[in-house]
């Protein structure tokens, strides 16, 4: 190499090391061309090329040159930067090979790849990989990576909220949201709300601490509000979890994942309703570029949400297309198939919604019996029921005894149950169930099967040996077959003075059983009320005796006559009325303020009707002529008055 050669790489190299300590990283790219320019071989000078891509954000043009062909030499050791720009640009699959492919795992390359893990979602790996790092590493970063990780402890408690995992101090608002989290991933509400309040705090503190202001402090509590929001919502409190979403909304915040989130639950929160609102919120919820900020678990309930949107806003077709999305992307073919059976039976399509859940069998048959009980047809209910593998469940049994019973096969009914106990001869904790066996026996009686019926009173007497109506149903269903045993065992049961005492024999007789269990309550309460020993009878007797007034009569009534029968009536329609003779009242036609002499012309009573009168009252040209009141003719006088000029 020439010395003027040599003399301006040295140059290069001293202006390429200033412009990377004031963090100028547009100028120090331009210089580290400038050196590979002078000597091509340069490794020092494509490393800082491609760290300053890196800090402009410029990941495709670092990744082209670390990629290229002329360039294999001089990328050879840079794995991380190869890899950091692979995850950046959305390649995390490509990322982790070029983690794996290094020749050692260095302690930034453990990072990575443990960011890389989460991103591919494998969180049981990614925690395990963070435990090494928080456990062999001290630095300024140790906060950050114990945040990180209590991160992935969120994830991993919702795929297993009954797994056993760590728990992390809320020394800072980072922590704390993630502990919050995991509380609600577990289902514990009100021990997640009050972190998340603590973590909310702690974060507008830090930011302000920090020379942030108010607004960039709300920006940065958003994500802490909104998983409040989600811990109300799931405590039934829609109303306040509505009003933080759309809080948070107004204020427009940047992160993308955020808005889509607070969007999807306000359209669950929707239901039914507001379909135009949950449209507008679907597309927020549904914007481009999405795939990359949420995980695969948030996506598919948002693609689910679409699904059962499209159902409720009439779009079959559109609901189909969410259905293949949620099978093609996500794997979902069981809820889809539910939700495209939805569609299809809102359509009046029922026959093809109930071929399909049947396609997919297990618990979707449930779904189908439901269409088909829709439909009326109970004994094909009945059928489905009978030949799915869930038929000895005692949900299942019940189903069936009450279809059975309904149609009046009273016989399948009770030979139900003789199933159910020869398919559970085994299994002592199911043959204990307190219910089916009451149920059997209900079932043995309609059907007139004593023998059967008494059996299970009997079992359910043995499960619960402390429950004396248990024992009574058992000596009832024996006394007619078996009158001894029966006695033998009624022997068991309280004496009738102890179950007398507890017992208003007075308020059972007085009760008007044949009118309803309404009016018999009435009945006993009023009973109670007027009985000397009831607290408050008293007042309430005292009460009703001031309410009781005596009949008041005229002055000069006779109570040996009986009353008038027409008292009642008006005087005018009495049989004894007569009208007053030679009284003639003046009536007043016209408008009100007429003279009299006006109402003498309008009173037809005192004219005389003659031919040319009738011609002039027929013809609607003629008019008449008024005598002009007093009134009138001052007011003309004083607009004549007005008039004049002097």
């Amino acid at each position: 190499m020439s010395a003027n050669k040599e003399s301006n790489l040295v140059q290069a190299y001293i202006e390429l090391n200033k412009f990377c300590q004031n963090g100028d990283y547009d100028r120090a790219l331009k210089a580290s061309g400038k050196i590979l320019q002078i000597a091509p071989t340069e490794q020092k000078a494509f490393h800082c090329k491609v760290i300053c891509h890196i800090q402009l954000h410029n990941f495709k043009e670092a990744l082209t040159a670390l990629t290229s062909s002329k360039n294999a030499a001089l990328a050879a050791d840079l794995h991380f930067e190869k890899a950091y720009t692979q995850y950046r640009l959305n390649m995390p699959k490509d990322a982790l090979q070029t983690v794996d492919k290094a020749p050692e795992l260095t302690p930034a390359l453990k990072e990575l790849r443990a960011q890389i893990l989460y991103r591919l979602e494998q969180y049981q790996e990614c925690y395990n990989l963070y435990r090494d790092l928080v456990k062999n590493t001290t630095d300024e970063y140790e906060d950050e990576r114990k945040a990180n990780m209590a991160a992935v402890v969120a994830n991993l408690a919702a795929l297993n909220p009954t797994s056993e995992l760590p728990q992390f101090d809320d020394n800072t608002y980072e922590l704390a949201y993630n502990a919050g989290s995991t509380m609600a991933m577990r289902g514990k509400y009100n021990e997640a709300l009050g972190m998340l309040k603590r973590a909310e705090q702690a974060c507008s503190e830090s930011v302000i601490d920090d020379g942030g202001t108010e607004e960039e402090a709300k920006e940065e509590a958003a994500i802490i509000r909104v998983q409040q929001a989600y811990c109300l919502q799931q405590m039934g409190k829609e109303k306040e979890a509505v009003t933080i979403y759309q809080n948070v909304l107004k204020d427009k915040p940047s992160d993308q994942a955020l808005i889509a989130i607070a969007s999807n639950n306000i359209v669950v929160i929707n239901r039914d309703g507001n379909v135009f609102d949950s449209r507008k919120r679907m597309k927020a919820a549904t914007a481009d570029g999405l795939e990359h900020k949420l995980n695969s678990r948030q996506r598919s309930a948002i693609a689910y949400n679409q699904a059962l949107l499209a159902i409720y806003s009439n779009q079959p077709d559109f609901c189909k297309q969410c259905c293949v999305k949620l099978v093609k992307e996500f794997g979902d073919e069981r809820r889809a198939a539910l939700i495209e059976a939805s569609s299809l039976a809102k359509e009046g399509k029922k026959d093809q919604a109930v071929a399909l859940l049947l396609k997919h069998g297990g618990n979707l048959q449930f779904a189908a019996v439901q269409i088909l009980l829709s439909q009326g047809d109970k004994k094909a209910a009945v059928k489905l029921l009978e030949e799915s593998e869930f038929k000895y469940r005692p949900g299942v049994v019940g189903v069936l005894c009450t279809l059975m019973s309904a149609d009046n096969e009273l016989g399948r009914a009770s030979q139900l149950f003789t199933d159910v106990y020869e398919h559970y001869k085994k299994d002592e904790q199911l043959m204990s169930l307190r219910a089916v066996w009451r149920a059997a026996a209900a079932a043995h009686a309609r059907a007139g099967r004593s023998s059967e019926a008494a059996a299970a009173h009997e079992a359910l007497a043995r499960a619960e040996p402390a429950d004396k109506r248990s024992l009574a149903r058992l000596v009832k269903a024996l006394a007619p077959a078996d009158p001894r045993r029966a006695a033998e065992l009624a022997a068991g049961l309280p004496p009738i003075h102890e179950i007398e005492s507890k017992i208003d024999i007075d308020a059972l007789e007085s009760s008007k059983w044949m009118m309803g269990a309404k009016v018999v309550k009435k009945t006993v309460q009023s009973k109670q009320e007027q009985s000397p020993g009831t607290p408050g009878s008293e007042l309430l007797q005292k009460k009703k005796q001031k309410r009781r007034r005596k009949t008041k009569l005229p002055p000069n009534a006779d109570l040996s006559k009986p009353p008038d029968p027409e008292r009642w009536l008006p005087k005018y329609e009495r049989t004894a009325y007569r009208k007053r003779r030679g009284v003639r009242r003046d009536v007043i036609k016209g408008s009100q303020g007429m003279s009299t002499t006006a109402t003498d012309q309008y009173d037809m009573s005192k004219q005389q009707t003659t031919p040319s009168s009738a011609a002039s009252a027929k013809s609607p040209r003629v008019e008449s002529k008024q005598t002009e009141s007093a009134w009138q003719r001052k007011q003309q006088q004083k607009k004549k008055g007005k008039g004049r000029k002097w």
